[in-house]
């Protein structure tokens, strides 16, 4: 019986260790990133060093149990630089110019991810990346709420503080919604319902959770954002928290991803308020 402690602590230390290493997986994948944007030796390089050591786990009886989420990194990293070479190429920054432009490009930005985590779910089940009803009428009422919050402050920030006329925020609306809906499915399939059942069989619920935050607020950092970069990490950090806490909590992507759809409605009505 005096030995349960210390066993227990060696546990924890041990799950520790995987949380930072898990941590610098993500943490490389972004940091190369930003020091090449561009198809690079370090772009091919990290998905390839991901599949490397997927294949050798997968082929060690030892640490079989390890392969997905290394799996999981391998198909994070191989969209994420996928995806920008994709849409910083000159002939997607055109899209951007006009509202209809930008919806076009988030659908190929939200397709060039969907299909490669529907691909992964094809290999066992969809719920297993949250793919799932779950409990639909708390993810339902959670969701629809935080989404209608942030389209109302929005509404009124706009026009009472920007001065944009109501039938202009009305005229916009249905783009914000395309865009919002789309990023937050996209952000929370890929983000946490790629990740979150991998992660949980090694590290539990409460260090999951408090793995994918940080992850994804490292992909929100840019150089652009430096003047308010402590705001936006805090306020990412406990967003995904949150969002990680709603998708367990309701067992389906549904709930989240509405959440998420509302909380980049601003942002959105930033970039295309001045489009046409």
């Amino acid at each position: 019986m005096e030995e349960k402690p210390a066993a227990n602590t060696k546990s924890f230390r041990f799950r520790l260790g995987l949380y930072a290493l898990f941590l610098l997986c993500g943490f490389l994948i972004f940091a190369v990133s930003s020091v090449s944007p561009d198809l690079s030796i370090g772009t091919v390089t990290v998905p390839l060093l991901f599949l490397l050591t997927t294949i050798v786990l997968h082929g060690n009886v030892r640490f079989k149990t390890y392969w997905e989420v290394f799996f999981a990194f391998f198909v994070f990293s191989l969209v994420w630089f996928t995806r920008h070479l994709i849409l910083d190429s000159p002939s997607v920054h055109p899209f951007y110019a006009t509202l209809s432009g930008n919806v076009v490009a988030q659908l190929v930005d939200t397709t060039v991810v969907i299909i490669p985590m529907l691909t992964i779910a094809s290999r066992s089940k969809l719920s297993s990346i949250f793919l799932r009803k779950g409990n639909l009428k708390l993810g339902s009422v959670v969701g629809l709420t935080v989404l209608a919050i942030f389209y109302l402050l929005s509404a009124v920030v706009a026009i009472s503080a920007a001065g944009m006329s109501p039938s202009r925020f009305l005229f916009l609306t249905p783009f914000l919604l395309v865009l919002a809906l789309t990023n937050g499915f996209k952000e929370e399939l890929w983000f946490r319902g790629l990740f979150l059942n991998k992660y949980e069989s090694l590290l539990g619920v409460r260090l999951s959770n408090f793995l994918q935050a940080p992850i994804f607020t490292m992909s929100v950092v840019e150089a652009e954002f430096s003047s308010v970069l402590i705001g936006i990490v805090l306020v990412s950090f406990f967003l995904g928290l949150g969002l990680g806490y709603l998708m367990r909590r309701t067992g389906s992507i549904f709930g989240s991803s509405l959440c998420e759809a509302g909380s980049v409605i601003p942002i959105f009505l930033v970039a295309v308020s001045v489009l046409k």
